[in-house]
């Protein structure tokens, strides 16, 4: 289990209680650059975690972005960012979301939730098949108004693929689905898993994709 931390960027700001990362030495050196105002290369070093789905580093790159050092303030980056760390499990992120939410137009939040698609579809067309499952949960708790419908076919997609925790988000969402409703999901779930078995890397193939 890894051990919790307190990560500190401003006494100001935000103050967020991370797991420790599964690469500390950068998370430090980062950290540390922070702390001895090297705010370009900390940024540098967050930002590089985070593109490798490291939650503390993106729970901190969003910390960075809402309080505006080392990089221009951006609340919709911060937000994307915010919601990138939940979607790796940061439960940090939360109270953080609720802020950054408050601060964002209706448009600004429609244009993270736009951004987070396309960003989880590349990340998933990469082979990271967890993406899917948080595809679903941007249609779930991003969108607005949320989109049931779309979040069970992307978490039935995802528990086609074995995604972690995908079955369960699917359970879940179902239960605020109709019968009907619930049957043409399962319809254009079967069809998209096949066409994403084209389109994924042949190491990340599950056994039941038609490989021939």
């Amino acid at each position: 289990m890894k051990a919790t931390l307190t990560r500190t960027l401003s006494a100001a700001a935000l103050a967020l209680a991370v797991a420790l990362p599964a690469s500390a030495d950068q998370f430090d050196e980062a950290m540390a650059a922070f702390k001895g105002g090297d705010l370009d290369r900390a940024v540098v070093l967050f930002r590089d975690l985070a593109d490798h789905n490291d939650g503390a580093a993106q729970a901190n790159l969003a910390v960075l972005y809402a309080i505006g050092q080392g990089v221009p303030q951006n609340d919709q980056d911060a937000y994307y960012w915010a919601w990138r760390s939940r979607f790796s499990g940061e439960k940090a992120a939360i109270d953080m979301i609720k802020l950054l939410r408050e601060r964002l137009t209706e448009e600004g939040r429609a244009d993270v939730a736009a951004r987070l698609i396309k960003d989880l579809t590349d990340t998933a067309l990469r082979g990271d098949l967890g993406a899917l499952t948080a595809l679903g949960r941007v249609y779930n708790e991003v969108s607005e108004p949320s989109q049931k419908a779309e979040a069970l076919l992307w978490f039935t997609v995802a528990a086609a693929f074995e995604a972690p925790y995908a079955a369960l988000f699917r359970e879940g969402v179902s239960q605020e689905i109709s019968k009907q409703e619930r049957l043409t999901i399962q319809a254009r779930a079967r069809q998209l898993f096949t066409e994403w078995c084209g389109k994924l890397p042949e190491n990340k193939l599950p056994a039941t994709c038609n490989k021939s």
